[in-house]
């Protein structure tokens, strides 16, 4: 007894909840969890568990710390000093690189054609220079390139191409180490079968924070576990300042100061760093998309995304619904290999993509003003009966109301046929943007048609290429970080516009929601037999497109062996 009451392990409670962390109050999806131990809890457990429970417990502690004792340790500050040399070391030259070309190139006698070829060559070597060097440091590097990857309609496709794969195609953690980490966060050392009756080894996608494992709980329910890398966290925060640095170096020589850009995904970087915070506002946002404007529940939401399982969320470890699919990074791979066009693609969800998108971020951004703050590729999934999704909601952002009720009216007048620039401009200044002192009178409205509008002919004569001389956007010295996010998502969304060649307007798409946040009018939504019955065909067309997709993909070997057999014909002929 003496023995007993002197250890301190964990037991396995028969209860409807073994979990008693704070803020929770007990559930039903944790019976046969561990109880995390805690003080006092000693006496009560040994008795429980006795010695034989007791060296089951030790040896699973044993394991565990030794498996974590296999993974990279945490920087020392001499290989941070070294980390951060070999960021600049390998960065100045590209920055150095441009600069020198094209200075060089404007005083040159080339051609058109062959001023080109010396670009291709350029971006060429400087996007395959910064992918390395971004796959190789990894951590918030990684984020930096998912950034850039996003934004097909203003990087070189150099860049777009290379900097893609950097999304989701981390090298995996060992199993045995991910498992030993679920295991010491949220088991407290008990075996990982003690909670998940199937655990896969093979990770569904591994990122520069985490990575997701599939599972399947004792109940049954199928979900997804996300798993923090060990040690990651002082590494990150190290990255960030890197970058922050060099883009502030730098903002000179850049179109848009992107400086504050990643100032402000620096500060939701805190966020992502801590799972519960991540499933709250999953689960908040969740909550938010089930919903119609006048507060009745939707017969279908435009995006869904996975809840958090009730007792299963740590520091480290989220377990979520598991939502089947794949994502667009994914697609655009398999697209790739098939050799099948952007048209075909197009016709397979691009509409249904960029409506769910636009209308899914509308209300996030307008009615609850908390929202996904991280939309690239490998976030955006598609299902398998066709729905889109968001995933991985470690980046979200939280507006005013002050900020809702302006970015409403923005949408709004820019939505009207005869269009008010100068009230157009007058909001977005008192949103906190600010010009240049040679920045012509149009540039903020202008500002405004880039962000949230298709316009080809902008105010001003402004060209909505972000990196020729005529952009409005050289126009801006400094760009509030509210909008930052926001801005992040109505570009995402017009950047896939462009590369499947859809005219879409994101200020048109959110403005019935903007009038009847401000003026309180009727939205005009579907109602839930129209919703209903044109879900049905659109998974009908969905269903269409796979098999047309499909069938083409067998012509080819099928033609060939005709062609053969053929062949073959004529020489016994």
């Amino acid at each position: 007894m003496r023995r007993a009451a002197t250890r301190r392990t964990a037991t396995v409670r028969q209860g409807p909840c073994v979990r008693r962390d704070r803020g929770h109050d007990g559930c039903s999806s944790c019976r046969g969890l561990p109880e995390r131990g805690g003080r006092g809890s000693g006496r009560r457990e040994g008795r429980a568990l006795g010695w034989r429970g007791e060296r089951v417990v030790r040896r699973a502690a044993q394991s565990t710390a030794g498996e974590l004792s296999s993974v990279e340790p945490p920087l020392t500050p001499a290989q941070r000093v070294e980390r951060t040399l070999r960021f600049w070391s390998n960065t100045v030259p590209i920055i150095v690189a441009y600069a020198v070309a094209e200075k060089w190139l404007n005083f040159s006698n080339y051609k058109e054609g062959e001023k080109d070829l010396l670009w291709d060559r350029l971006h060429q070597w400087g996007s395959a220079k910064l992918s390395r060097t971004m796959n190789e440091l990894k951590g918030f590097y990684v984020k930096s390139g998912q950034l850039i990857s996003t934004r097909v309609d203003l990087f070189p496709v150099q860049y777009i191409d290379r900097l893609s794969e950097l999304q989701d195609r981390l090298d995996p953690l060992p199993a045995e180490v991910v498992k030993a980490v679920v295991s010491k966060e949220l088991l407290n050392g008990e075996p990982i079968e003690s909670a998940f009756s199937e655990f896969e080894d093979v990770p569904l996608g591994s990122a520069s924070v985490a990575q997701v494992h599939k599972a399947t709980l004792k109940s049954g329910k199928v979900v997804a576990v996300k798993v923090m890398r060990p040690y990651i966290e002082p590494k990150l925060r190290g990255d960030v300042q890197n970058v922050i640095k060099f883009a502030k170096a730098f903002e000179d020589l850049l179109p848009l100061d992107y400086y504050l850009v990643f100032t402000e995904i620096a500060q939701r970087m805190e966020d992502e760093l801590d799972f519960r915070q991540e499933a709250k506002a999953m689960d908040k946002i969740n909550d938010l998309l089930q919903k119609k404007p006048d507060g009745t529940r939707r017969y279908k939401p435009w995006l869904k995304t996975p809840r958090s399982v009730e007792g299963m969320v740590t520091k480290r470890v989220l377990v979520m619904d598991y939502l089947d699919g794949k994502t667009l990074t994914q697609i655009g791979e398999e697209n790739k290999e098939s050799g099948a066009s952007n048209e075909a693609l197009a016709k397979l969800i691009g509409e249904k993509l960029i409506k769910s998108l636009t209308k899914g971020f509308g209300q996030m951004v307008l009615e609850g003003g908390l929202f996904h703050g991280d939309p690239h590729p490998g976030n955006i999934m598609v299902l398998n009966n066709g729905d889109i999704a968001l995933i991985d909601f470690g980046q979200t952002k939280q507006l005013t109301k002050t900020m809702q009720n302006q970015l409403a009216e923005l949408c709004v007048m820019l939505e009207e046929e005869d269009r008010d620039f100068s009230g157009i401009a007058d909001i977005v200044a008192d949103m906190g943007v600010k010009l240049t002192p040679e920045a012509k009178k149009d540039a903020l409205s202008a500002c405004a048609v880039w962000m949230f509008d298709s316009l080809s002919e902008m105010p001003g004569n402004y060209t909505p290429d972000e990196f020729s001389e005529n952009s409005p956007v050289r126009s801006i010295a400094s760009f509030p970080q509210d909008l930052v996010m926001v801005g992040r998502a109505a570009v995402l969304i017009r950047g896939i516009c462009a590369f499947f060649s859809i005219p879409w307007s994101v200020s048109r798409a959110w403005a019935p929601l903007a009038r009847w946040k401000l003026y309180d009018v009727p939205t005009n939504e579907e109602s839930d037999a129209k919703r209903r019955l044109l879900s049905f065909f659109e998974k009908l067309n969905f269903l269409r497109a796979l098999v047309l997709g499909f069938l083409s993909r067998l012509w080819s070997p099928i033609a060939a062996l005709f062609s053969l057999g053929r062949r073959r014909a004529q020489q016994q002929a």
